[in-house]
């Protein structure tokens, strides 16, 4: 049944995933966690919707417009995660995930950003984006030892 059938219109370009899509995101995103755990990162699970003021303090203005915010039924302001680093980073300020230092924390899931469509973009739609991110933290890690890490990883 088509959305006209159900009287709803998509949102798009967020889109279903078919079985055989799923199946390769899967294992790319398995052989990619197998990669960073080897190396020393745990897998670490980040709420999907925060406070807005906690992506704002990260980001500022520039991701504000681009943020799906809201207030919630308590009346606080809160987002969908548009990405994962400022969770991670306040995790770790509140003491929810201990580890001596440096800290290793690999993440992945889903996060959400307006994106304005680009001139000559072949994604039709008005902007709206879910992502599925994959990610990793060096946390605490000092000097250029740290930085090559980071960026052998990549």
């Amino acid at each position: 049944m088509s959305d006209e059938g159900l009287g709803v219109k998509r949102v798009k370009p967020l889109r279903d995933q078919s079985p055989s899509t799923l199946r390769k995101l899967t294992a790319i995103r398995d052989r990619l966690e197998l990669f960073l755990d080897r190396r020393g990162y745990d897998a670490v699970s980040i709420p999907i919707m925060d406070s807005t003021d906690l992506f704002l303090r990260k980001s500022g203005g520039e991701l504000a417009s681009r943020m799906y915010s809201f207030t919630d039924p308590a009346g606080r302001a809160v987002s969908l995660r548009p990405e994962f680093t400022a969770s991670v980073a306040q995790a770790v300020i509140q003491g929810a995930l201990k580890q001596p230092v440096p800290q290793r924390w690999q993440y992945s899931g889903p996060v959400f950003r307006y994106e304005p469509p680009s001139p000559g973009d072949s994604i039709e739609g008005d902007g709206a984006k879910e992502f599925h991110q994959l990610g990793a933290e060096l946390i605490g890690g000092r000097g250029e030892l740290a930085d090559a890490e980071v960026v052998a990883l990549a």
